[in-house]
């Protein structure tokens, strides 16, 4: 039986390129406005030192991508249980290529097969809560790129991510809950340039999720479920080094439910779908390599259920659901799943925690205090431990999407028990 089936990737596409600083907080739109590929936000106001650009709609004129039915999995055949006895437990786990101990507080991002790990840092004054920099993967050093926020002491840093060819964070004003996200050119783990501001917002707008890939920011614009803006659309934009332009991805008429997530040029995201019917979220595969995004795949869950997180990678769908729900199939038991519209799928029944990372038929689910293996062509899997005396959640994965090599942080306690240091791994995938 084959699990997966082929797909072809469109043809190569253009992206877009950079810009300078803030100004007004763009309004919300009228959710019964201008629609996805017309809309065109203006040019955020410009200040001192930092360039802002403009996000524009897609410029293809075609309709929205076909929607899918939602996959009410009742066979039980259909569902490949990892362990329930499906596959075979082995004691082949990847080998540790590298280890560092890094000082206590150091969180990483890692994305894709890159050769750095964006990282929020331990200050080394009381002036800021954190720092940002990056990790070399190749040597353990970590560098500090920027010591305070570029909004000044009323903002913190609160969250990053990089890639070889960017740089990209978000500033929050914990008083006012504004926030920024900014974006820089990286090249060889420098910073590059000047930041361009990609977006902000209020209290009403949720920080956004956001990573980077290749030269690429992509984020996803939400209000928050809860506020004044709670009925306004949603918008997953791209941004690229040297455009002074984001261009609209997808929109979602409600909440897009998980991260913007990419692996081998196909970005993943988790948008509203069958509105009229009820609440559906459809998994959809986008080409980032063609400039009208076009759609690769899609996999519509059953009513109600919300995806945790999801990949497409391997020409399947790797998605977790961090909740039961109850007479909608066996696509709504919490756990994680790799699989297309039809089946089957190969079903990992843990409680979901973070990404996966792949790479082939090789998958890492974050499980506990412990990671987890899963080889879907030798239908085997294996546990991979956490360090010795690290907290009770372990081995936190760093990366993301399809790598070669999967790397973790870990918060462990000294000899007397008190939390004293981070233990960083890289392994071979």
């Amino acid at each position: 039986m084959r699990l997966f089936g082929n797909k072809k990737r469109a043809a190569k596409g253009a992206g877009v390129q950079a810009g300078a600083r803030v100004g007004a907080r763009p309004e919300a739109r009228d959710r019964r406005g201008i629609s996805r590929r017309a809309f065109a936000a203006g040019t955020l106001a410009a200040g001192a030192g930092i360039a802002a650009i403009s996000l524009v709609g897609c410029s293809s004129d075609s309709s929205d991508p076909a929607t899918g039915d939602p996959q009410v999995v009742t066979d039980e055949s259909q569902i490949i249980a990892v362990m329930d006895g499906d596959y075979e437990n082995s004691d082949s786990t990847p080998a540790v290529s590298y280890a560092w101990t890094l000082p206590l507080g150091t969180m990483l991002f890692h994305n894709g097969g890159g050769s750095w790990a964006a990282a929020l840092l331990t200050p080394e004054s009381a002036g800021n809560a954190n720092t940002l920099g990056v990790v070399s993967l190749a040597t353990g050093n970590a560098t500090t790129l920027l010591e305070t926020p570029t909004q000044g002491i009323a903002y913190d840093f609160f969250d990053v991510r990089c890639s070889s060819g960017v740089y990209a964070w978000v500033e929050i004003n914990y008083t006012d809950r504004s926030w920024l996200l900014l974006a820089q050119e990286l090249s060889n783990g420098s910073l590059v340039g000047n930041a361009v501001k990609l977006d902000e917002g209020d209290a009403d707008w949720e920080p956004p999720r956001f990573t980077a890939w290749e030269s690429s920011v992509i984020w996803q614009k939400m209000p928050l479920a809860s506020g004044s803006q709670s009925s306004s659309y949603s918008h997953c934009y791209r941004w690229t080094v040297g455009s002074d332009q984001g261009v609209e991805i997808r929109e979602s008429h409600g909440r897009f439910a998980t991260a913007p997530r990419v692996a081998d040029g196909i970005l993943t995201i988790a948008p509203r779908v069958h509105e009229d019917e009820g609440t559906y979220y459809g998994m959809t595969a986008i080409d980032l390599a063609d400039d009208s995004f076009s759609q690769v795949d899609q996999l519509v869950l059953p009513r109600s259920v919300s995806p945790f997180d999801a990949v497409y990678m391997n020409e399947a769908f790797v998605f977790s659901i961090e909740a039961s729900y109850e007479g909608v199939g066996s696509l709504g038991n919490m756990g994680t799943y790799i699989g297309r519209e039809g089946g089957p799928y190969v079903y990992l029944r843990r409680e979901p925690l973070a990404q996966v990372t792949g790479n082939g038929t090789r998958y890492l689910v974050k499980s506990q205090a412990s990671n987890i293996l899963v080889d879907t062509e030798a239908k085997t899997y294996a546990v991979i431990s956490a360090p010795d005396r690290c907290l009770d959640y372990g081995d936190w994965p760093a990366t993301e999407g399809v790598s070669d090599r999967f790397v973790t942080y870990a918060t462990v306690r000294d000899e007397t028990g008190i939390p004293a240091s981070v233990s960083v791994r890289v392994f071979g995938l």
